[in-house]
């Protein structure tokens, strides 16, 4: 019998896609060993009509600049009429290429990742007669818009039991609704070493309370403003940014980093976030799902300086729920929100929340529910 294989739908738009991707893979890799499938991502827009690759890439640079724009185009959008003409519109493009690509992979098993290929992607299957699981992993944990959900997959994965009544609302039964939490890699777990022993090869102080600023994939957020309003503020703490592939500004940060009252130090896009937030005590950040995931697992207090309208307004509102954090979007208030967390009795009560809010299990047993339906 030939090896099974398992493909991954996503897409470049935002980093969130691929990540939770990635922490799938990996996972079913370290369960299986080598009886693993065979997996294999594939970004669904990326040699799609130039027209639709154009509109993809568009994401960022809107959802940086513009916000206010998205949240309009969101909400706009966020309706069954809409979603079926979204899929008729793209079927011809997208839908041509993901019927070439099951015919080519002959996939036992789909797992989309990405909101708009969910609809196209039973659509492709019933063009070409390959009928196989599709599994759909929410990677926006309590607030998503309606695009995310099909009645016609298998089975759709999401984080919490806010985002499993959000599915009410919008008119869907919830049979084929599994809540079984964030998927994120499983290093964030299994990293052991101490805040000490990590900060050493970043030089580093070891012993100073430090403060990591993201921004996401694409580094927004207003990092340089928050920064330099901290500057006056008289804290006795050190820095670590990561901006992402946002160029300009660890130049600007790199350029000017003389003219800070702290120790800082500026990473572009890498791989080694686990390790970043392992050496940090606190993550100021937007409200981007999968940052939040895994500064949970880290036990990170959170402070959150901005959120794109519609699907990271949830993520907001459970942040302060849960006590995970708090929101500060003027930079005019990042110092006494610092200075606040930085009390042992506050930053105590964060890290119990966060502790309590961690669920290692979430992407073994999504890894789980994908092998089981591998095997069928």
């Amino acid at each position: 019998m030939r090896n099974k294989k398992i493909l991954y739908l996503f897409s470049e738009t935002g980093g969130g896609h691929r990540s939770a991707a990635n922490a799938l893979v990996e996972t079913i890799k370290e369960l299986m060993g080598d009886d693993a499938p065979k997996q294999e991502l594939s970004d669904v827009f990326a040699s799609s009509n130039k027209l639709i690759s154009l509109l993809a890439n568009m994401y960022a640079p809107i959802t940086r600049h513009f916000p206010l724009l998205w949240g309009g185009l969101y909400h706009a959008t966020n309706s069954n009429l809409s979603i079926a003409i979204m899929a008729k519109v793209s079927a011809p493009f997208v839908g041509k290429k993901l019927q070439a690509l099951i015919r080519e992979k002959k996939p036992d098993i789909i797992v989309s990742v990405h909101p708009m290929t969910n609809h196209i992607a039973v659509m492709a299957m019933r063009k070409i007669n390959h009928n196989v699981p599709i599994i759909t992993v929410v990677t926006d944990p309590v607030t998503f818009h309606r695009v995310w959900i099909s009645p016609l997959v298998d089975k759709i994965v999401l984080a919490t039991e806010d985002a499993k009544a959000l599915c009410g609302k919008y008119g869907y039964s919830v049979d084929n609704i599994e809540v079984l939490g964030f998927p994120i890699e499983p290093k964030f777990f299994k990293d052991s070493a101490s805040k000490k022993e990590l900060r050493r090869p970043m030089g580093i102080a070891t012993d100073r309370f430090t403060l990591l600023f993201m921004g996401g994939g694409e580094g927004g957020g207003n990092i340089y403003e928050y920064i330099a309003a901290l500057n006056k503020g008289d804290l006795d703490i050190q820095l670590i940014v990561v901006t992402g592939r946002n160029k300009s500004l660890k130049k600007r940060l790199e350029d000017n980093i003389s003219r800070f009252s702290f120790p800082m130090k500026v990473y572009g896009f890498t791989d080694k976030i686990s390790d970043i937030m392992g050496a940090s005590d606190l993550i100021i950040t937007k409200a981007g799902p999968g940052t939040i995931r895994e500064a949970v697992s880290k036990s990170l207090p959170i402070i959150l300086t901005s959120f794109l309208p519609g699907q990271e307004k949830g993520n907001v509102d459970h942040v302060i729920k849960m006590q995970l954090g708090v929101v500060v979007t003027d930079f005019k208030m990042i110092v006494p929100a610092v200075r606040n967390i930085m009390q042992p009795e506050t930053y105590s009560r964060h890290v119990s929340a966060l502790q309590k809010e961690n669920n290692p299990e979430a992407v073994y047993n999504i890894a789980k529910l994908i092998l089981g339906y591998k095997d069928k």
